[in-house]
C-alpha cells in the first residue's frame, strides 16, 4: 500500500458529504492513501484517464477499512463483508453494485488524496446456480454505520431485489444511530418511519433472510429482524436495541454483550432469531437451505425438486414408533422423516417452544411446510410461545404458497396460573385465525391425541376449498376436552359419593377411552 502523500499546502474537501473533521469525531478510519504523484481525471483528458480513475478508486474501496482493521476483524475469528459473500455465494458469481461508494477528498489542483469506502458491500450473485440480491455491513468501516454517505446503499438493493423478484440476502454486522454523529452533523434528527416501507414491501414480495454475524444494534437489529429467516452465529453474535454501555447506563443493568443479547438469549429464550449457525460457514448453509424450499417471489410456487423418494412406498418402521401405552412418549421427528423425502426437513426455531415442530420438507419433490406436536415437551400441549410459534410459522408458508403437513398430538392448552398469566389462550385464538386465514392446502394426520380449542387451530381450515384432509393415525383420539380432566369437571359429585372413589374414576374413564377414536 502506497504511504499517505506529505502535502504542504491545506487540503480542500470536494464532493463529499462529510469533512475530515466530521469523519474523526464520527471515528472513522482514515482516509485510504492514495498514490501522491497521481494525476486525477479532469475535463479535457482522454476517457481512458477517467475511467482509469474508476478503477483506481475501485480498487481503494477493496481495501475496506485498511489493513489493521481487517486484521482486527480476523482476530476476532469474523471474516470480513467481502470474505463472506465469497464464501457464500457460488463462485465468480458476484458482481458488485455501487463498488465507488464513499467519501472522497480532493486538493486545491482536482487531484484525489484520500478516499474512505462505503461502510456496505452489496451485489448480485448465485446461490446454488439460483439468483440473488446480497448486501452486508463492513464492520472495518465505523464500525458498519454508512455515515459517510448520503443515502444508505440497502435503499438501492431493496427496491432491485423486487423489481428483479429474487430473494435478498442481508450479512448484517453494524451498529446503529452514532451520538458523535449528531454532534458533528450540528443537529438531532426526527425519528420518521420512511426507512421503513421497502422492508415492509419485500417481507410480501420476495424471500428476505439475514445472517446476523457478529454485534447488531439500533437500526440494522431491526432491519435484521424484518427477515422470514434469521439465523447468528454461536459466540459470536449478539443483537439487541442497544448494547452493554446504553443499557448500564438508562436501567443500571450490568452484563456483557453475549449474556444480553447472544445465541443463548434470543433463539434459546426469546425466540427472537429463528436458528443458531456454529460457524459462519452454517450460517450461510442454513441460509441456502432455506431459500431452496421458497419460490422466487410471493406470486410463484417452489420449483420441484427431482429427490428420487417414490411417493407410493410404505415404510414399515411407523408402526413401531407410536407406543401402545398412550401415556408414553415417542420421537415424532423419528416419525415425520419416515414420510418426507429421504428423510430430509430443515428446522425453524427447534430450541425454541419445542411442543411444535416448525420444518420445511419435500414430498415427491415439491415443498411443504411441516408442523408437528412433539409429545416429549410439555406433552404436546399448547402454550403462548408454541401459539406464537406456530402462528409465525402457518403465515410463512401461506406467504410463499407451500402447502402444510400436519401431524398432531395435542392434548389442549397448557393449563395453569403461569399460562394464564402468559395470555396462553389468546395468543392461541390468534393461531387459530392464522390458520383460517390461510388459503394452502393442509394435510392433518391426527396421530394421538387432539382435543379442546388448541387442537381446533391445525383444523381451522376457513372457507372450505377440497384442498384440506384429514386422517386419523391407528393411534388417534379426540375429543372436546381430554378424557382425564373431563371426568374430574362432569363426574365430580358421582366420583366424590361413591365408595371408592378413585375405583369408580378409573371405571369411568375405562368407559369414555373406548369412545376415543
Amino acid at each position: 500500500m502506497v504511504a499517505p502523500p506529505a502535502l504542504s499546502a491545506p487540503r480542500t474537501v470536494r464532493h463529499t458529504p462529510l469533512s475530515r473533521s466530521v469523519r474523526e469525531t464520527a471515528q472513522e478510519p482514515p482516509a485510504m492513501p492514495v498514490d501522491p504523484n497521481r494525476e486525477s481525471w479532469k475535463p479535457g483528458m482522454p476517457w481512458e484517464h477517467a475511467i482509469e480513475d474508476m478503477e483506481y478508486i475501485r480498487a481503494l474501496g477493496r481495501e475496506m477499512g485498511g489493513s489493521e482493521r481487517i486484521e482486527r476483524q480476523h482476530a476476532g475469528g469474523r471474516y470480513t463483508i467481502r470474505e463472506r459473500i465469497e464464501k457464500m455465494v457460488d463462485p465468480g458469481s458476484f458482481v458488485e453494485a455501487g463498488p465507488m461508494v464513499g467519501a472522497a477528498e480532493y486538493d486545491h489542483d482536482g487531484n484525489l488524496v484520500g478516499f474512505t469506502p462505503g461502510a456496505y458491500v452489496m451485489g448480485l450473485a448465485e446461490l446454488d446456480g439460483r439468483s440473488v440480491a446480497i448486501g452486508g455491513d463492513d464492520f472495518t468501516i465505523s464500525g458498519g454505520s454508512p455515515h459517510n454517505v448520503r443515502k444508505h446503499p440497502r435503499d438501492f438493493m431493496q427496491p432491485l431485489a423486487m423489481q428483479y423478484g429474487i430473494p435478498y440476502v442481508q450479512l448484517v454486522e453494524g451498529v446503529g444511530h452514532s451520538s458523535k454523529a449528531d454532534e458533528a452533523e450540528g443537529h438531532m434528527g426526527l425519528p420518521a418511519g420512511d426507512m421503513w416501507w421497502r422492508a415492509v414491501e419485500m417481507l410480501r414480495t420476495v424471500p428476505v433472510a439475514a445472517g446476523i454475524m457478529g454485534s447488531v444494534a439500533g437500526a440494522p437489529a431491526a432491519f435484521a429482524l424484518m427477515s422470514h429467516f434469521t439465523v447468528m452465529v454461536k459466540g459470536q453474535s449478539q443483537i439487541f436495541p442497544s448494547g452493554p454501555p446504553v443499557v448500564r447506563r438508562a436501567i443500571g443493568e450490568d452484563l456483557d454483550k453475549e449474556a444480553l443479547g447472544g445465541a443463548k438469549m434470543h433463539v434459546h429464550e426469546s425466540g427472537q432469531v429463528d436458528n443458531e449457525a456454529e460457524s459462519e460457514e452454517d450460517a450461510f448453509d442454513q441460509i441456502k437451505r432455506f431459500l431452496s424450499y421458497l419460490p422466487d417471489t410471493t406470486a410463484d410456487v417452489a420449483p420441484r425438486v427431482e429427490t428420487g423418494d417414490p411417493p407410493d412406498r410404505r415404510p414399515e418402521e411407523l408402526l413401531n414408533i407410536i407406543p401402545p401405552n398412550r401415556k408414553r412418549g415417542y420421537d415424532m421427528r423419528t416419525l415425520v422423516s419416515h414420510v418426507v423425502d429421504n428423510g430430509e426437513f430443515f428446522e425453524m426455531r427447534r430450541h425454541y417452544a419445542g411442543a411444535i415442530i416448525t420444518a420445511f420438507a419435500r414430498i415427491d419433490g415439491y415443498s411443504v411446510g411441516v408442523l408437528a406436536s412433539d409429545p416429549m415437551k410439555l406433552a404436546g400441549a399448547m402454550d403462548g410461545d408454541v401459539a406464537d410459534k406456530y402462528t409465525h410459522f402457518v403465515d410463512l408458508c401461506d406467504t410463499f404458497n407451500l402447502p402444510l403437513l400436519i401431524f398432531l398430538d395435542m392434548p389442549g392448552f397448557m393449563l395453569g396460573s403461569h399460562a394464564e398469566r402468559k395470555a396462553t389462550m389468546r395468543r392461541g385464538v390468534r393461531a387459530l385465525i392464522a390458520s383460517a386465514e390461510a388459503d394452502v392446502p393442509k394435510i392433518e394426520f391426527n396421530v394421538r391425541k387432539s382435543y379442546g380449542v388448541a387442537a381446533d387451530a391445525p383444523n381451522s381450515v376457513g372457507i372450505p376449498n377440497g384442498l384440506n384432509l384429514r386422517f386419523g393415525w391407528p393411534a388417534g383420539e379426540w375429543g372436546g376436552i381430554p378424557i382425564e380432566g373431563g371426568v374430574a369437571a362432569a363426574y365430580r359429585r358421582e366420583i366424590e359419593a361413591a365408595t371408592d372413589p378413585d375405583a369408580h374414576r378409573e371405571a369411568i374413564e375405562e368407559r369414555l377411552l373406548r369412545l376415543r377414536s
